[in-house]
């Protein structure tokens, strides 16, 4: 399955490991995370499980919170950044909201254990993307 720069852009947005906890964060407190493995799907239903690598992804993402942005690098060294539309917290759980261009994307974030989750959709393609993150 191929994915658009524009994906890739927004994927940078979600989340990933380290297999070090994140506690003890705060809203204000930047987030370092490597995507460990992605599923994505399109609207016929072929799907891909495997790394970020594998469906040209990011492989590490930091979260700023504060500034509301996130930033991402791939395996070949590109990075970018996006805007954060939202962030919310609630006990352990942080969940970002964001666009980029025409794809919406969220992640959420256990701060005691380090765990992400994250969304990435656009047009005819969605991403699932786990991992896990430490304060960085």
């Amino acid at each position: 399955m191929k994915s658009s720069s524009k994906i890739i852009g927004a994927v940078m947005l979600s989340v990933a490991s380290a297999g070090s906890h994140a506690s003890d964060q705060g809203v204000g407190t930047s987030m370092l995370c490597a995507v460990t493995n992605t599923v994505s799907c399109d609207t016929i239903g072929d799907c891909l499980e495997g790394s970020a690598n594998a469906v040209n992804l990011p492989v590490f993402l930091k979260y700023y919170p504060e500034k509301k942005v996130v930033e991402s690098a791939r395996g070949s060294g590109e990075r970018r950044s996006s805007k954060i539309t939202a962030v919310s917290t609630k006990g352990d759980l942080m969940v970002f909201v964001g666009e980029d261009g025409e794809i919406g994307w969220s992640t959420t974030i256990n701060t005691s254990s380090g765990s992400l989750s994250g969304t990435i959709s656009a047009d005819g393609v969605g991403y699932l993307i786990f991992g896990s993150c430490i304060a960085g």
